[in-house]
């Protein structure tokens, strides 16, 4: 049975009919693959930093984040935003079990820093220990993953969640990665350009056409179709059969990422 690894951006985690179709989605492909989900919140994140008041900023699509920030991170990521989506998938009758990169030291961090500059509790994924994924893979359950991770000195870091859907795809020899956003697809003088393959992706995000949040997202994907992930789709939310159409060929609507 293929691994497919999902990330789902916090924006569309807003809308209230999403979780509902997002547990159908992955009810339709169950019975072939593996599914786990690795989740961001950058709109939750975004509105208890605004009652803190604390402001913030990002470079290349990092949130730069000091050690209050890094708490507020981890409270919404780990707590609010992550048990909303087991609670959609347990109402849908589909076992399913919150962790983040912390659990079972699931993803090992250091520090991250951005053309040598420091951005704070920002981490990278070194390493990966799949014991936990393993255990849901044997038991038939569904992870969902919080990106935030920890060092071996137990410093807790802000990890970019395409970045650790990307890592945790090669680790797990994904058939499939489904990164699915706000977007339909990537953008590429205004339309959805359905195939790219990894050469490219630094000459749009050079001249411009690939930019923000989306710069770290092909990134990962390019790395993870060089690793040997399969398949690399991005794609916009269009219902609860989208991760099933993006699945084939001839049902997707998004962006796969390949090889020359």
């Amino acid at each position: 049975m293929k691994t497919v690894c999902i990330k789902i951006g916090g924006s569309l985690l807003d809308g209230p009919e999403i979780l509902p179709q997002l547990a159908q989605s992955i009810k339709e492909i169950s019975d072939d693959f593996f599914p786990i989900i690795v989740h961001g919140g950058g709109k939750d994140i975004a509105r208890q930093l605004n009652l803190h008041n604390k402001e913030y900023r990002f470079v290349e699509g990092m949130r730069v984040t000091d050690a209050d920030t890094v708490g507020v991170v981890q409270m919404v990521l780990s707590g609010t935003v992550n048990k909303r989506i087991v609670n959609a998938l347990q109402t849908a009758g589909i076992d399913a079990i919150g962790i983040s990169g912390v659990d079972c030291g699931l993803f090992q961090a250091s520090r991250m820093k951005v053309h040598g500059q420091d951005i704070g509790y920002v981490g990278k994924i070194d390493d990966i220990n799949t014991k936990i994924i393993e255990l849901c893979e044997q038991n038939r359950l569904v992870a969902v993953i919080s990106p935030i991770s920890r060092d071996s000195q137990g410093n807790i870091y802000n990890v970019n969640a395409d970045l650790a859907a990307g890592e945790l795809a090669k680790k797990c020899r994904a058939g499939h990665l489904v990164y699915i956003s706000d977007v339909p697809g990537i953008l590429i003088d205004n339309a959805v350009r359905h195939s790219i393959n990894i050469e490219e992706i630094e000459e749009f995000i050079t001249s411009g056409q690939i930019k923000g949040g989306m710069v770290p997202k092909v990134r990962s994907a390019a790395e993870a179709v060089a690793a040997g992930v399969e398949n690399i789709h991005i794609c916009g939310w269009n219902g609860p059969s989208t991760i099933a159409h993006e699945l084939y060929s001839n049902t997707m609507t998004g962006t796969v990422i390949h090889k020359k």
